[in-house]
C-alpha cells in the first residue's frame, strides 16, 4: 500500500473512544498531549487523532501514515477503551503490517505491562510517565538504534519480551506547554454540569502529579509510586492565564490527583486567581474528607473568594469494612 512522503519523520498519536463519551466528560487528551511536547520540541511531526470527537477508520488512519512515519501509539485505560483501542490496533496492523512499530502506553499498559506485550498488535510498551521515554523511543527507532538502554519501556525482540530498567519519575517543574494546536480545542470545551453557570468550560490538566496515599482501586499509587509532584504556584498560575485569556474560558476543571494536599499551595493558586481577576468558576478532580479538614476558614474563604463551585469529596462507601478493603485510609 503506498504512502505519501513528508519533509521530517512523524508519529502518529491514537486515543480510542472510553465508552463514556458524553459532553463534559470528554476532556482533552492531556496523557498524548503531554507525550507529544517533547517530540514536538525534538523537531518531529506529531499528529493525533482523537476517537472520541472524530471518526477514526481504517481509511482515516490510512490518510495521516506516510512513508516516514516512525511509530504509532495509542493509550489506553482499563475498561471499555482497551476493545477500542485493539480494534485501532487492528486497523494499523492491516495498514502497515509489522514495518511500523505499534507502541502502547497510559494506565492499563502499565499496571498490566506483561500482559498487553502478550498482544500480537502491541510492540513496545511505555511503562509509567511517558514524557521522557517517549521522546527517547522515537529517536531510537528513528535512528535505528538499540532500544535496550531506554529506561521505562517492555519490547519484542523476536520471540524475546526485554523489559528494560525502571525510568525515575520526572520533575513537574520540567514540563512543557501543552500544545494545545495538535487538537481542535472548541470540541472540548463544554457547558459543564458542575459550573452550569458558564458557558465555556475547559479541563486544563494537572497542576501537580501524584497523591500520597494508597486507595486500591486507583492507578495513581502504582503508576506515581505514592509521590506527589507539584508545578511551582507561579508557574502555574502563568500557564492558566495564558490558556484563560487564549480560549476565552470562563470556567476551568483542574485534573490533579489531589490538589489540596499542600494546602498552602493550593491557597497561594487561589489567592493568585483573586490577585490577577481571572474571573473563572473552577472545580477539580476531588479531594479527601480528611484533607479537606486540614484548612483553616480563612483557606475556605479563599477558596470560594477565587471561583471555586464544587467539591467532590471521595466518600467511596459507607461501610468501613470496604474502606478497609479498598484501603482508603479513612474512617
Amino acid at each position: 500500500m503506498a504512502f505519501k512522503k513528508e519533509e521530517k519523520p512523524s508519529v502518529l498519536l491514537l486515543y480510542p473512544k472510553t465508552g463514556m463519551d458524553m459532553g463534559s466528560t470528554v476532556a482533552p487528551p492531556h496523557g498524548l498531549l503531554t507525550v507529544a511536547a517533547p517530540v514536538l520540541k525534538a523537531g518531529y511531526t506529531v499528529k493525533l487523532l482523537d476517537q472520541r470527537v472524530e471518526s477514526v477508520t481504517k481509511n482515516v488512519i490510512q490518510d495521516y501514515l506516510s512513508t516516514d512515519t516512525i511509530c504509532v501509539a495509542i493509550s489506553a485505560m482499563t475498561g471499555t477503551q482497551i476493545l477500542h483501542a485493539l480494534k485501532l490496533a487492528q486497523y494499523v496492523r492491516d495498514l502497515v503490517g509489522s514495518k511500523v512499530p505499534i507502541v502502547w502506553g497510559g494506565c492499563h499498559p502499565s499496571v498490566m505491562p506483561q500482559q498487553t506485550l502478550e498482544h500480537p498488535n502491541v510492540d513496545i510498551v511505555v511503562n509509567g510517565e511517558g514524557d521522557e521515554t517517549f521522546v527517547e523511543l522515537v529517536e531510537a527507532l528513528d535512528h535505528k538504534r538499540s532500544l535496550r538502554n531506554i529506561k521505562g519501556i517492555l519490547y519484542k525482540d523476536g520471540q524475546e519480551f526485554v523489559k528494560t530498567e525502571p525510568r525515575a519519575l520526572l520533575d513537574v517543574e520540567t514540563l512543557l506547554p501543552t500544545p494545545w494546536e495538535l487538537i481542535d480545542v472548541e470540541k472540548y470545551i463544554h457547558h459543564d454540569m458542575y459550573v452550569s453557570s458558564r458557558k465555556r468550560v475547559l479541563d486544563v490538566g494537572q497542576t501537580s502529579r501524584g497523591c500520597p496515599f494508597n486507595c486500591g482501586f486507583c492507578s495513581s499509587a502504582s503508576l506515581r509510586e505514592r509521590k506527589w509532584r507539584a508545578i511551582s504556584v507561579n508557574k502555574t498560575l502563568d500557564r492558566l492565564e495564558d490558556e484563560i485569556k487564549r480560549f476565552r474560558l470562563d470556567g476551568i476543571w483542574l485534573r490533579d490527583d489531589e490538589f489540596y494536599i499542600n494546602r498552602k499551595r493550593a491557597t497561594d493558586i487561589c489567592q493568585g486567581f483573586i490577585d490577577r481577576k481571572f474571573n473563572v468558576s473552577f472545580y477539580t478532580s476531588g479531594t479527601r474528607a480528611d484533607v479537606f479538614m486540614k484548612a483553616s476558614d480563612q483557606d475556605i474563604q479563599v477558596l470560594k473568594d477565587a471561583g471555586a463551585h464544587t467539591l467532590k469529596f471521595g466518600a467511596e462507601s459507607g461501610s468501613q469494612r470496604v474502606l478497609d478493603l479498598m484501603q482508603k485510609g479513612i474512617k
